[in-house]
């Protein structure tokens, strides 16, 4: 018990200005993440683990198979290409940064990497719906 009352008092000793505990907008929004992660990167380490954590989740192609995947990575691409991408896209789109940031990264791989039947993916820039054709080969 002791103990807790010790760490309670240290909590409560450590000043809240500090960067550490400054209060942060979610990244969740595309708008929200072009402002702090490309237009003026705040935060290197927040922006980097959210773009890594997009990149490593591929909901929309788990379990597929290239023809049915949204988009298809070429072989050997980094994050750091993959981010340059993303980021490109969000600049180029600025109509419809009111959609979520993982659904943005989804329609910014899917433009770029697209796989030979991927399905095309596209927003509505007035509502933020985001649709997809069925699948037949692009371009």
């Amino acid at each position: 018990m002791t103990r807790w009352v010790a760490l309670a008092l240290l909590a409560a000793m450590i000043p809240t200005g500090s960067p550490a505990f400054q209060a942060r907008e979610s990244l969740a929004r595309g708008g929200s993440y072009f402002d702090q992660c490309v237009a003026r990167a705040k935060d290197y380490s927040a922006c980097i683990g959210y773009f890594m954590g997009m990149a490593d989740a591929p909901v929309m192609n788990a379990d597929k198979s290239a023809v049915q995947a949204v988009y298809c990575l070429p072989a050997g691409a980094s994050y750091e290409q993959n981010r340059d991408v993303f980021h490109t896209y969000l600049r180029e789109n600025p109509q419809i940064r009111n959609v979520s940031t993982h659904m943005l990264f989804l329609l910014a791989m899917n433009t770029s990497f697209p796989c030979k039947a991927s399905p095309r993916l596209w927003v509505d820039p007035a509502t933020g719906e985001v649709f997809m054709s069925v699948s037949k080969p692009q371009g």
